[in-house]
């Protein structure tokens, strides 16, 4: 599994928290992995405080998979907010 402390070169804030490549805003809160279920819970949070959070299997642990699956959930959800917006 991976983090902003495992990896010197990534930016993160000090308290586990680094941005998502590719999503302005966007950042990762701390991992946290259910050692019952072998599961990764995952949170992103944005700027404004909006957060997302997703559940992956425990095989999905690189930092480009998470990253990547990442991206393509907040995409997913800043369209939602936007379709919700205009009453869709």
């Amino acid at each position: 599994m991976f983090s902003a402390d495992d990896d010197p070169t990534r930016p993160g804030d000090g308290d586990g928290r680094y941005p998502v490549p590719g999503a302005d805003g966007w950042s990762f809160l701390p991992l946290e992995r259910n050692d019952e279920t072998r599961e990764h819970h995952i949170t992103l949070e944005r700027d404004d405080g909006e957060r997302v959070e997703m559940t992956l299997p425990s095989f999905v642990e690189q930092g480009d998979e998470l990253e990547g699956i990442a991206a393509l959930v907040i995409r997913a959800r800043e369209r939602w907010g936007e379709l919700k917006g205009l009453g869709g």
